[in-house]
C-alpha cells in the first residue's frame, strides 16, 4: 500500500481550505483538490508492506508532539506553477518538532524517506496554468491536536485517502501529580 503521515484537517478548516483552493484554481486554472484529500503531509513513505503497518503504528504512537495553531497565510505555486500550495511564513517549532522526530522514528525502524528538508504545506490545486499574482493570504488558522497515518487508494477517478490510524498531541502542559 502506498501510505504517508500527515495532519488531517477538521471539517471546518478543510471547507476553509477548499475555498481558498476554489479562489486559487478560478484565478489560475487546474485541477481543485477534492476536499475530502486535503492534508499537510509529514512524512511520506511511498509503497509499505501490509506487513510492516504495525511497526508504523508502533513508531506513531512512541512520537510525543504538542498541539499547536498552524496559521495558513501564504499561497504559492511549485514544478513551473503546476501545483499551487497554501502554507505559513512562520512554521510553529512544535510542527517541525513533530515532524523531524517522525522522520527520525521512521528513518530508524527502516523506513526510507525523501532526504529534502520539511516544507509545511497543503496543496490545493494541480495542473495550474500560471502560478498566484500575490503570496500573501489572509490567514487561516489550523488547530492541531492529532496526527494521522493515510493509506492512499488509487482509483479510475483518482487517488482516494484512507485513515488507517490516529495520535493525539500532548495539550503542552506538564502533567500534575494525581492523588
Amino acid at each position: 500500500m502506498r501510505a504517508f503521515f500527515a495532519l488531517w484537517p477538521d471539517a471546518a478548516t478543510a471547507a476553509a481550505l477548499h475555498a481558498r483552493g476554489r479562489a486559487l484554481r478560478a484565478e489560475c486554472g487546474g485541477r481543485l483538490m477534492r476536499r475530502d484529500t486535503v492534508h499537510m503531509t509529514l512524512a511520506f513513505l511511498g509503497d509499505v508492506a501490509t506487513a510492516r503497518l504495525e511497526v508504523l503504528e508502533e513508531v506513531a504512537g512512541a512520537v510525543r508532539g504538542e498541539r499547536f495553531a498552524l496559521e495558513l497565510d501564504r499561497v504559492g505555486g511549485w514544478h513551473g506553477h503546476r501545483v499551487l500550495w497554501s502554507g505559513c511564513e512562520t512554521v510553529p517549532p512544535p510542527l517541525q518538532a513533530l515532524a523531524a522526530e517522525l522522520s527520525a522514528r521512521l528513518r530508524a525502524a527502516g523506513f526510507e524517506l525523501d532526504a529534502r528538508a520539511f516544507n509545511p504545506h497543503v496543496t490545493l490545486v494541480r495542473n495550474a496554468l500560471r502560478s498566484p499574482g500575490h503570496a500573501e493570504a489572509p490567514p487561516l488558522r489550523w488547530p492541531v491536536a492529532s496526527f494521522v497515518l493515510v493509506a492512499s487508494e488509487r482509483s479510475a477517478d483518482g487517488a482516494h485517502y484512507r485513515v488507517l490510524g490516529r495520535w493525539a498531541l500532548a495539550d503542552g502542559r506538564p502533567e500534575t501529580a494525581r492523588d
